[in-house]
């Protein structure tokens, strides 16, 4: 989460002291928060009081809340609270001081991990989804800002605003056509098609996070939206070994094989991707991956 504005300290929601401001959305505000009484620091999520009016917005926030609530990963960032309060609704969560995946893509002199740590990222990103899939629900942002880092290495994914429940059996043929939601540069060929969510959608979006993570760019480059839409269709990604040499061929394959157009081709779920990837390097200077994945 960003630095951002410090609070006077008088500024409190709830039984919650504001610390500083972390990130200001379109919708919501996103703060350090220190809890009365146990002086336990959170952060808090809550809705502008400018979108407060609206109750689709009121719901969305009570909906990723809920979820947060639900799920109980390490990986995944937890919500302890829920507060349906006016004049604008609110929840708590764990407060997870690091930084981006996305800072470590896009500035790597500032934000560089030490050897071996990227796959530690990718992996505990790849447990914390496999966990959401299991549980039935399908994350549908899946992206390297939605990815933290903290100075130990630990891996939080966050943002469970656009997830949805992964339809099984007849339910699949009764869900209708989801909307066509997600960040153009991540968004699998399904999800343009507006397919019902899936696991399968997820890998895909992974797969591009894990392609920057390996090359410093993406697949993909348009000169707009729909140029962008139609290369997620159409083209066929350039192999990451391409771009940079010292990347395994191994991994390279690997996410490849994450980023087919088909769902069908793509891995069956990211239980399949975790047992190859963790047997594998993303780069031939890597140290061993299972040696790094233990001294985490």
């Amino acid at each position: 989460m960003a630095t951002g504005t410090t609070t006077t300290g008088e500024d409190r929601i709830g039984n919650y002291r504001i610390v500083r401001v972390l990130q200001m959305g379109q919708n919501s505000v996103i703060m350090e928060v220190v809890q009365e009484g146990s002086g336990r620091r959170f952060a808090l999520k809550e809705l502008l009081e400018s979108r407060s009016s609206d109750p689709a917005e009121r719901r969305a926030l009570a909906f990723e809340a809920k979820l947060g609530q639900m799920f109980t990963h390490p990986n995944l960032i937890r919500v302890h609270e829920f507060v349906n309060a006016k004049p604008s609704p609110y929840f708590v969560m764990d407060y997870f001081p690091g930084m981006t995946l996305r800072l470590v893509i896009g500035k790597p002199q500032e934000y560089s991990l030490p050897p071996g740590r990227p796959h530690s990222v990718l992996r505990q990103a790849a447990e914390a989804l496999a966990y959401m899939h299991e549980q039935g629900w399908a994350h549908r942002d899946v992206k390297p800002e939605n990815i933290l880092i903290n100075r130990s290495g630990e891996v939080r994914v966050i943002d469970y605003a656009l997830a949805k429940k992964i339809p099984t059996g007849l339910a699949k043929l009764f869900s209708g056509k989801p909307p066509r939601e997600g960040t153009y540069s991540y968004i699998s060929p399904d999800v343009i098609r507006r397919l019902p969510p899936s696991a399968a959608a997820d890998i895909y979006s992974f797969g591009i996070t894990c392609y920057e993570v390996a090359t410093g760019r993406q697949p993909f480059r348009a000169n707009s939206p729909m140029e962008l839409l139609n290369k997620h269709m159409k083209e066929k990604p350039i192999p990451p070994i391409a771009h940079n040499k010292n990347v395994t061929k191994e991994f390279s394959d690997l996410v490849l094989k994450m980023l087919a157009k088909k769902p069908d081709d793509r891995l069956k779920d990211l239980r399949e991707f975790l047992a190859a990837f963790n047997r594998m390097r993303i780069f031939k200077d890597d140290p061993d991956p299972m040696a790094d994945r233990f001294s985490m």
